[in-house]
């Protein structure tokens, strides 16, 4: 009988063990944005963590059980020489752990600006710094490390009630660094908008329980949603000049992994970048009529009404494209050079107001005016003419957005030069933040 007890004991022990560390997990729909993130700088001096953070002790020296640096130095007690998780960092910093000989709470940090009634994914990245084949532990100095084992907790602002927690269970020594990501996912409460972070050591200190922490990041995570057309076109649909004008119904199709309650907000937009809600549209369905142009709908997801149009907290659905076929594009006009004027050398001015007076001057060069709704960024081979001879190509940023405008002059051929009977490609461009827009003008020579 006792031995029965037993059993049954250590499988009870087992159950609630695997289902502490099972409440671990990621976000399964769509994470948005980090709204929260730590990863700890960079630079070659040790640094603390802000006061209040941590129980344990700061040092600049070797880190003993019971200390901390924020760091890009772990080559201590024959640990991993690592750099930080944080990609492209250069000296990259992480918080350096040698946890203490007794378990407990090693770090807290608040995190606000959330949303209430709204899903987060809380996720950082840990590493065991000591490495599996170092065995200098135990009485004869032959034994391996004690593992890490960190159990992650949320909590609420007053730090009375704890909202979620979840354990990393045993982490052993590697043979190589290995940077391993852990998540917890939770839901704030209806007045929650800030939260508490509290990470734990679960192991006893000694050789061993030694780790590194980075990029710890809260974001926000919703259903996946996707949009599907009255006959079962998904997120896409591509229209012939026999299909115009198009009407259908649109309908939201969310997977329910992590919502389940829905408030909806259907957008429209022409380009797919900027948005418009559309007034009075707020249910999972959406009648299109009569559409003849270029078209782009999505809908606003959210859990809880107060976080529909707050973007922060909201979550957007795949984008459904309407797609026109396209009028076929008229043959470039050439203009036939009729003045003869040789520069000898561009000159670039540079215009602060983009308007026609500015691009016209004694030259009464022609003026070429950008189109400030094109907004889309690409690389171009342009061609320009230097010297009234020389062709340079070159290639440019093209962007619409509209900055300082500078505009070359015309440039003409002779009769009789060696290039002349050649047509002449002339690029105007402008500089923007991103690089230079462009247009060209063509001339023949003859």
């Amino acid at each position: 009988m006792k031995k029965k007890l037993n059993i049954i004991l250590l499988i009870l022990f087992i159950f609630l063990g695997l289902k502490l560390q099972a409440q671990l997990g990621f976000c399964t729909g769509n994470s948005g944005d980090p709204i929260f993130s730590e990863d700890f700088g960079v630079g070659y001096n040790d640094e603390p963590i802000s006061s209040g953070s941590t129980t344990y002790n700061f040092t600049t020296g070797i880190p003993r059980d019971g200390y901390y640096k924020v760091s890009s130095n772990t080559n201590w007690f024959g640990w991993f020489n690592t750099r930080d998780h944080t990609p492209n960092d250069k000296n990259g910093r992480a918080l350096i752990v040698n946890a203490s000989t007794e378990p407990g709470e090693f770090f807290k940090i608040s995190v606000s600006g959330l949303c209430e009634n709204t899903t987060y994914e809380f996720s950082s990245w840990l590493i065991n710094l000591f490495p599996y084949n170092h065995k200098v532990c135990g009485f004869f100095k032959n034994e391996s490390a004690i593992p890490i084992n960190v159990t992650f907790e949320i909590w609420d602002s007053t730090d009375t009630v704890l909202i979620k927690s979840g354990d990393t269970g045993n982490i052993k020594g590697s043979y190589a660094p290995n940077w391993e990501q852990y998540g917890l996912v939770f839901q704030t409460k209806l007045g929650q908008t800030s939260v508490i972070l509290k990470m734990r050591n679960n192991s006893i200190g000694g050789c061993g329980n030694d780790l590194a922490i980075d990029d710890i990041m809260f974001k926000t995570c919703g259903d996946s949603v996707i949009i599907e057309d009255a006959s079962g076109n998904k997120n896409n649909i591509s229209l012939s000049n026999d299909e115009l004008p198009y009407s259908t119904i649109l309908k939201a199709a969310p997977d329910f992994s992590v919502f389940s309650t829905h408030f909806y907000q259907w957008q429209k937009s022409e380009n797919g970048i900027d948005w418009v809600n559309i007034i009075g549209e707020n249910r999972s369905d959406f009648s299109i009529k009569k559409i003849s142009t270029l078209s782009y709908y999505r809908v606003l997801v959210a859990e809880d009404a107060i976080n529909l149009l707050n973007s922060s907290c909201n979550s957007t659905s795949e984008i459904y494209k309407v797609e026109i076929p396209q009028p076929k594009e008229r043959a470039k006009i050439r203009e036939k050079v009729t003045r003869i004027n040789v520069i000898d050398s561009i000159k670039l001015k540079e215009f602060k107001t983009p308007s026609i007076a500015d691009f016209l001057d004694e030259n009464k060069k022609v003026a070429e005016v950008i189109n400030p709704k094109e907004s889309i960024k690409t690389k171009k081979q342009v061609t320009i003419v230097m010297d009234g001879h020389k062709i340079i190509n070159h290639e440019v940023w093209i962007d619409g957005a509209l900055g300082k405008y500078v505009q070359t002059s015309e440039k003409i051929i002779k009769q009789g030069d060696i290039n002349a009977g050649a047509i002449i490609e002339e690029t105007i461009y402008y500089k923007t933040v991103y690089g230079y827009n462009s247009k060209k003008r063509i001339y023949n020579t003859k």
